[in-house]
């Protein structure tokens, strides 16, 4: 049996929530925009992150054993932008995104005030998934609220209401 290729628009078919995925490395908090995430396990909450190694975040995640991903909401799309296209080694994304933050409860990087949820996480496991870094991490604290996610669809960032 022949399998027809996978399109590159079939892939762009799946929704995304948009995530940042926060660090921290001495002082300096850095964000990245990511798309590829999703939960993985219940008991015990478990998430993962696919995270391609030649971006500044990865190293650091791996350092550092803990991170916060955050659900942009609705109307944080501009932060999505700066965060996705910027590199946290010559830029602070927090400052340029114009991003407030706030104390997390249980790991040491911050959380993102306005967003729909954070979720504070420790790592518990990675490995490689073809050209990307597949991060497990423990839900160790949350928040949610009442924002509408930012999503990404068919490569254009839109919302989904309840």
């Amino acid at each position: 049996m022949v399998l027809p290729d996978v399109s590159w628009d079939s892939l762009t078919s799946l929704v995304w929530p948009v995530v940042l995925v926060g660090v921290k490395e001495g002082e300096k908090h850095n964000l990245m925009t990511a798309a590829w995430v999703s939960q993985v396990s219940a008991k015990p909450a478990l998430v993962m992150v696919s995270i391609a190694p030649g971006r500044y975040t990865h190293d650091i995640l791996l350092k550092s054993g803990e991170f916060v991903l955050t659900v942009l909401s609705a109307g944080q799309g501009e932060a999505c932008d700066i965060c996705g296209s910027r590199s946290g080694r010559d830029t602070d994304k927090v400052a340029a995104s114009g991003l407030k933050t706030l104390p997390a409860a249980v790991v040491g990087v911050p959380l993102i005030e306005g967003a729909s949820a954070n979720l504070e996480c420790r790592l518990v496991d990675h490995f490689t998934a073809g050209d990307h870094t597949v991060f497990v991490g423990e839900v160790v604290a949350g928040t949610a609220t009442e924002e509408s996610p930012l999503v990404i669809y068919r490569r254009r960032k839109g919302t989904v209401t309840a």
